[in-house]
């Protein structure tokens, strides 16, 4: 038995995989922070870095993460742009705005650059990118999902 025909079978587009992983990459990376804090209230030693178990864990965590978020941060605009322009050539009845889209994920970008340059803090540059970046793609995978069937 075949699965039925979606809408989204249609568009020749894999680009929305970039921005079905900002959130899971932020999920991942909040359960790493959890984790590492865990660690380090069990084990203060384990690691030499400030008294506060969930500021050392930020840090410590985006030693790991911070490139995988610097690099979703500036794809997801370019993602967002192409998927709409593969949805918008596939005429399948949703006409998603590639510039509102890409526009609305330079934001992450802007902030990420904004933070960087006031505080001269690179993690929390990161964070504030993200922050924007996730509801974005949260929405945009929500609208394509109800519209398309795909993901």
């Amino acid at each position: 038995m075949r699965r039925p025909q979606l809408s989204g079978d249609r568009v020749q587009s894999r680009w929305w995989y970039w921005i079905a992983a900002v959130p899971i990459v932020f999920g991942f990376w909040l359960v790493t922070v959890a984790w590492v804090a865990f660690a380090i209230s069990m084990e203060p030693d384990l690691l030499f870095g400030p008294d506060n178990p969930l500021e050392h864990a930020l840090l410590v965590s985006m030693a790991a993460m911070g490139i995988p978020f610097a690099i979703l941060i500036v794809i997801l605009p370019l993602a967002v742009f192409q998927d709409t322009v593969a949805i918008n050539r596939a005429e399948t009845g949703w006409e998603p705005s590639s510039q509102n889209f890409a526009l609305a994920g330079l934001l992450g970008v802007v902030s990420a650059i904004l933070v960087g340059v006031l505080t001269i803090d690179i993690s929390l540059a990161l964070v504030a990118g993200f922050a924007l970046s996730v509801p974005l793609a949260l929405y945009y995978l929500r609208e394509r999902h109800q519209n398309l069937g795909v993901p």
